[in-house]
């Protein structure tokens, strides 16, 4: 008996060992794409590593949850924010169909569903998730601190310092992060709180030195916006899904809003020439309104419709706007289920806010950064390490906002491991 007790003991141990691993997966990867894959060399022709890493990551990530497979709760794939999610990837899927390149459009469509599954799907389970904020605000502290070592040793570029980045807007992304960042992690107080003084401090200096202006002030607007927007759903039975809505509706009624924002703040209408660049886009977009050219189908393909652009619009990576990329690569249908995505996230926040105002805060103001941002930049489903955060955020939400259930054999299971044996009424 006392060994069939230890076995048991030993069983629990290992499937809490294995949730706790679990829940550490999604900051392993935020460590893969924050601070080594910078530094590996980049042929344009794609990385052995990624091949690599992300169907290893993958993999351990499944064979966790299928030892935890009793512990797995379906709601969180029943959630609006996974369902309408997944809705676009099975669209994306979908569009390799009908691609440009199908090819091109398939290998990323591959990565992008093995980074959902190292990111997301960990939140299926009620792991062990109390530390990956925290764990993911360590990566950016890091990220930063190398960086600081970059600007003090190389000289910066003409328009702004890259850091370790390509582009200065690298550096500047990942400052502005670390301002939001480290604001939510100051109210959490212990050594949370001396390190956010650090990261803030950084992330205050490098987006100086990236010359990132833009990024900056949707930053600290997004910290005030959220704050606003949580007051007003405390007040109301509106959630911040609707606050948002009501400001894109009202910018409808209002001509070119961004470049007329862009002009009052920079006297620069043509927000350093992306209103060219958006034209140019735009026609493209028209061409395969519907259902678009495919999903990252476009840019850095063979023979791309890009190569009829001219000037400096031929030479960008981009489109600088995260939503007239979804329409160029999935078109109109795409980008609506898209936009069920982060506005059933949104929503999610007034959910969040009932349990603990400060974490919504934090969440909602990495939202809305996301939101403004790709209004000038592309930041929408990329290799990048700010995709990989809004998706922590999203699935922490998720998870965070039921209360905690256990499966029929998850308790099953637990009462096998912890029921002593019955004894024997064989008299000795």
């Amino acid at each position: 008996m006392p060994k069939s007790m230890d076995g048991a003991g030993k069983s629990t141990l290992a499937r809490e060992n294995g949730s706790t691993l679990l829940a550490m997966m999604p900051v392993l990867a935020m460590i893969y794409v924050l601070l080594v894959l910078p530094f590996l060399p980049d042929d344009g022709k794609g990385r052995v590593e990624n091949i690599l890493f992300w169907p290893l990551a993958a993999l351990l990530t499944l064979m966790f949850v299928f030892q935890n497979w009793a512990r797995v709760d379906y709601r969180f794939f029943r959630s609006p924010p996974i369902l309408s999610l997944l809705a676009y990837i099975l669209f994306a899927a979908a569009s390799v169909a009908w691609a440009f390149a199908p090819d091109f459009a398939f290998s990323r469509l591959v990565v992008q569903i093995l980074v959902l599954i190292v990111v997301v799907l960990p939140y299926a389970l009620f792991a062990n998730s109390k530390f990956t904020i925290a764990s993911v605000h360590v990566v950016y502290a890091i990220a930063l601190a190398i960086n600081a070592v970059y600007v003090l040793t190389t000289p910066p570029s003409p328009i702004g310092h890259p850091g370790y980045f390509p582009h200065k807007q690298g550096l500047g992304l990942l400052a502005a992060v670390g301002i939001i960042l480290s604001c939510y992690e100051f109210t959490r107080g212990g050594w949370r709180r001396l390190l956010a003084v650090v990261t803030f401090g950084l992330s205050a200096w490098l987006v100086f030195e990236s010359s990132s202006k833009s990024a900056l002030a949707l930053a600290v607007l997004a910290l005030f916006c959220s704050w606003l927007i949580l007051l007003v759903c405390k007040r109301t039975r509106l959630t911040p899904a609707f606050v948002v809505a009501a400001v894109v509706i009202a910018s409808m009624f209002v001509l070119n809003p961004i470049e007329r924002i862009g002009y009052r703040l920079y006297s620069d209408s043509s927000l350093t020439g992306r209103t060219g660049i958006w034209a140019f886009i735009n026609q493209q977009i028209s061409y395969r309104p519907w259902f678009g050219f495919g999903f990252h189908s476009y840019y850095f393909v063979p023979n791309s419709p890009h190569n009829q652009a001219t000037g400096y619009v031929r030479d960008m990576p981009s489109s600088h706007s995260g939503y007239m990329e979804l329409k160029l690569e999935t078109g109109r249908i795409g980008y609506w289920i898209f936009m069920v995505f982060i506005f059933s996230s949104l929503h999610l926040q007034e959910y969040v806010r009932r349990k603990d105002p400060v974490r919504a805060w934090g969440f909602l103001s990495i939202q809305l950064f996301a939101v403004m941002i790709n209004l000038l930049d592309s930041n929408w489903l990329g290799l990048t390490h700010f995709w990989l955060l809004y998706l922590i955020i999203v699935a922490e939400s998720v998870h965070y906002t039921w209360p905690m259930r256990t499966s029929s054999r998850a308790l099953a299971a637990t009462a096998r491991a912890v029921t002593p044996l019955r004894p024997s009424r064989t008299p000795v």
